[in-house]
C-alpha cells in the first residue's frame, strides 16, 4: 500500500468503534517507523477504538497527551485541567493495571475527583524517556516507562500524526492510541 492509501486507511478505522486487533496491527505494521529526533515536543493524544477495557479511559479523565522534552526527558502523561492548563501525572501513582480490567465506560464518575485532587498525581519531573527499540520485527521509537513494565511503541502516519500501541507487559490484548503533534 502507498503512504496515501495507508493515511486514508488510518482515517477510516480511526472513526470506527470496533477496529479488530489483527487489523490495527496490519495498518500499525504496513506504517513507517519513526525517529527519536521526530518524537520530540508536544502531542495530544486520543484513542483508536479496538475493544479494549481502556478505550475512552484517559479521554475520560482529560487527558491531553505526551511530552517529548529530549530522549531522557518525557511525560507520558499530560492531562487538562478545568480551564485550559496542562498538568503533568505521574504514571506510578495511577491504577493503570485496574484500567487494563475495567472497561472505562464505568470510569466517568472517577473525572471530577481525579481533577479536583490532581495535586495528588501531579509531578513536574520527567516519568519516561524515548529509545529506539525492535517491536514486530522493526527498529521504531518507544516510549519506556521509568517505574512501570510499560513500552508505548510509535509508527508514523505522517510528520504530524502518531500511531501508538502500548505494550503492557501481562496485558492480554495491546492498546492502541493516536498522537497528533501540536503546530503553534
Amino acid at each position: 500500500m502507498n503512504h496515501k492509501s495507508l493515511e486514508t486507511k488510518f482515517q477510516e478505522m480511526r472513526a470506527k468503534k470496533n477496529n479488530s486487533i489483527e487489523d490495527s496491527f496490519a495498518l500499525f505494521d504496513a506504517l513507517e517507523v519513526v525517529s527519536i529526533e521526530e518524537m520530540m515536543g508536544r502531542w495530544h493524544g486520543s484513542g483508536f477504538h479496538t475493544g479494549h477495557t481502556m478505550d475512552g479511559a484517559l479521554e475520560t479523565f482529560n487527558w491531553y497527551g505526551k511530552e517529548f522534552v529530549d530522549s531522557e526527558n518525557v511525560h507520558p502523561l499530560v492531562f487538562k485541567s478545568f480551564g485550559k492548563t496542562l498538568f503533568k501525572v505521574n504514571p506510578s501513582l495511577m491504577p493503570v493495571r485496574l484500567a487494563t480490567l475495567i472497561p472505562s465506560t464505568n470510569l466517568w464518575p472517577l473525572r471530577f475527583p481525579f481533577l479536583l485532587f490532581r495535586f495528588l498525581f501531579q509531578t513536574s519531573k520527567s516519568k519516561a524517556r524515548v529509545r529506539q527499540i525492535e517491536f514486530r520485527g522493526k527498529n521504531t521509537s518507544a516510549m519506556i516507562y521509568d517505574h512501570l513494565p510499560i513500552h508505548d511503541v510509535f509508527k508514523k502516519v505522517n510528520q504530524n500524526t502518531l500511531f501508538g500501541c502500548m505494550d503492557f507487559k501481562g496485558m492480554k490484548q495491546p492498546f492502541f492510541f493516536v498522537l497528533e503533534r501540536d503546530v503553534k
